[in-house]
């Protein structure tokens, strides 16, 4: 499930190295969204690849914000596991 999210993303063959930039704005809502449906470890998982492509790419983080990611995260973080917030 973490790779298709990744793949979504990047709109092809997700890589940490070759292609993780963020294609489709509206993707970064939808993984939002998955994650209240997901447990504790993949949520992790995917948060800290997440990260690892932002730190990678302004780009990425300009995407980020059009698509209002720090709204979503904001509204969700009261009830997500305190090791996720």
């Amino acid at each position: 499930m973490v790779e298709t999210i990744f793949n979504l993303l990047v709109g092809g063959q997700f890589d940490l190295e070759m292609n993780f930039i963020i294609q489709d704005m509206e993707s970064i809502a939808c993984m939002v969204e998955l994650l209240d449906n997901c447990d504790v470890t993949c949520q992790a998982e995917v948060w800290s690849i997440f990260t690892a492509i932002l730190k990678k790419s302004i780009r990425n983080l300009q995407a980020c914000t059009d698509a209002g990611l720090i709204e979503h995260v904001l509204k969700r973080i009261d009830k997500v596991n305190n090791m996720i917030a």
